[in-house]
């Protein structure tokens, strides 16, 4: 695959629970992977919250740190 880095966007739903957002926070940071920009805000569905990350990395490890995201048990959708 194409190890070329580019920007994506990542847009996470999830449940509201303490020490999500540090443990995402923790999938980029064991990939050695920098957040440019990452926003919160409360969805349009009723206790559901949306996460917005921008990162640069090639489209090899953008799969793979979703693959891990979603496995959060709080997480509904990456």
């Amino acid at each position: 695959m194409d190890s070329e880095k580019k920007l994506f966007t990542v847009s996470i739903y999830t449940e509201n629970n303490i020490g999500l957002l540090n443990r995402i926070s923790a999938i980029f940071l064991k990939r050695h992977v920098n957040i440019e920009s990452l926003t919160s805000s409360q969805s349009e569905i009723d206790n559901i919250y949306r996460f917005v990350v921008l990162v640069t990395v090639s489209e090899v490890k953008i799969k793979r740190i979703i693959k891990q995201i979603e496995k959060q048990i709080e997480v509904i959708a990456a």
